[in-house]
């Protein structure tokens, strides 16, 4: 097909696929905003959605929205357990371990840098890591990179990399992009195509592409679906709670209306001063404070409990969201650990894969430019993940409880929670009848004994 129909299908396709492009970098830059606490942007993001909805460009203008950043300590619940006890993870050929291998990944921080790497893709679904060679400092490191950073083109499968290209910064804070492809590498700066100055031929050393991809969930593109569950409730929490603290400000601060007062519009009172009035003959003065009826507790109960849905959607317990656990039982508790560690099972398997593939990358560009400390190239890599599960003995919660009671942590009362899953008032009358009844059988206790002797 060619001719003049065919060129504009194609710059259409094209005109499409470039707004495509913005549309999703400017989603993923506010991911990002968000994952980073970057506050100036968060703010203004927050400026802009909430414009005439319900502020105004006035109101705005003069207000700061309030951020408390509930994301970050989700995505830590979430994450918290795989990589606290580092996994095992050995070079081998048959039965010979490749000792060189647990030194170079304590020297790039691997542990630290995976753990970075899974807490980024459970906020953004997909992100790449990089085995870098710095040519400076003459030594490896990874490179976390999260999808605003990035443009890709695949292959016929649109999981897989067919080119990427990154956008960096220098010192100076110009921009520039480095692209690779299985063959080439090379950057555009500008209008410019240029090479680095550590690979002045712009061919790829490495002949595949040296990023590996961490998804944890398949969607219809490259990307697929960032956790919109996160955010839509960081948003939302934003606002309620900057929404929240207005209304607080305006009932202290007080909103006056003026009768014959004389007073110029919008005047604005302070504390020591003095407002002095004349009027006129049968002209009544009159100064009122309005006062706004605002449910305060309602609007803070309806925010923990958007909360609290949330975490629940994210397999977490609400008790997570809660400043207040006397109403959480311990059994209720135990069931949501439970339903969380067999969510991080799942990841294992996932991360599994993703460890060995940058393993097998990293061993590529060490040996690349590291002659001297190379990884053995026949070995195989394996990751084996800590089994062990949080248990505690009879005999250890006898302990705790006993040691509990003497600091004054928890009484009776909590312990019956705990163990029965009710609430504090249930744990009460729990407590109350069985007290009542040890009374009655005591007596009938003591009166058998005493016709026994």
């Amino acid at each position: 097909m060619t001719g003049n129909i065919f060129t504009e299908l194609v710059k259409g396709y094209e005109r499409m696929r470039a707004m495509s492009e913005r549309e999703r970098k400017s989603i993923h830059q506010m991911f990002a905003a968000f994952y980073n606490n970057d506050y100036l942007l968060i703010n203004d993001i927050l400026k802009n959605k909430t414009l005439n909805n319900p502020f105004s460009q006035e109101t705005l203008d003069k207000m700061m929205f309030q951020h408390v950043d509930t994301t970050r300590k989700i995505i830590n619940r979430l994450t918290s357990g795989i990589y606290t006890e580092q996994p095992l993870r050995e070079l081998k050929q048959g039965e010979t371990v490749d000792d060189r291998l647990q030194p170079l990944l304590n020297k790039i921080k691997y542990n630290a840098k995976v753990r970075d790497s899974f807490r980024k893709a459970v906020f953004f679904n997909t992100i790449v890591v990089q085995p870098v060679w710095d040519f400076q400092l003459n030594k490896l490191r990874l490179d976390v990179i999260t999808p605003e950073n990035i443009e890709v083109k695949t292959k016929d499968d649109y999981l897989v990399l067919d080119e990427i290209k990154i956008c960096q910064a220098r010192p100076d804070g110009t921009i520039y992009y480095s692209v690779w492809t299985e063959d080439e590498h090379y950057i555009i700066d500008g209008d410019d195509k240029t090479f680095s100055k550590y690979n002045d031929t712009g061919k790829n050393p490495f002949k595949k592409i040296p990023f590996v991809v961490l998804r944890i969930e398949e969607g219809l593109d490259f990307y697929g679906e960032p956790n919109w569950n996160l955010l839509l409730n960081q948003i939302n929490f934003d606002i309620r709670l900057t929404d929240l603290n207005e209304a607080e400000l305006r009932t202290v601060m007080g909103i006056w209306h003026g009768n014959n007062t004389k007073l110029p519009d919008k005047t604005r009172f302070s504390a020591g001063q003095l407002i002095q009035t004349t009027s006129d003959e049968n002209v009544q003065v009159t100064l009122e404070s309005i006062t706004q009826n605002i449910d305060y507790v309602s609007i803070r109960e309806n925010i923990d409990w958007k909360n609290k849905t949330v975490m629940m959607s994210e397999g977490l317990s609400s008790q997570s969201a809660d400043v207040d656990t006397a109403n959480e039982s311990g059994v209720k508790r135990a069931m949501d650990e439970v339903e969380l560690e067999e969510k991080r099972d799942s990841y294992k398997e996932t991360l599994y894969n993703f460890e060995i593939e940058l393993l097998d990358m990293i061993r590529l560009v060490n040996n690349t430019y590291d002659k001297s400390n190379k990884l053995n190239e026949k070995g195989v890599f394996e990751v084996t993940f800590s089994e062990e599960k949080s248990t505690e003995t009879i005999q250890d919660k006898i302990a705790r409880r006993e040691m509990e009671s003497q600091i004054g942590y928890y009484d009776e009362i909590d312990f019956t929670m705990q163990d029965l899953e009710v609430s504090q008032e249930e744990a009460i009358k729990i407590l109350d009848e069985r007290k009542k009844r040890k009374e009655v059988e005591t007596p009938q206790e003591n009166n058998s004994n005493d016709e026994t002797v």
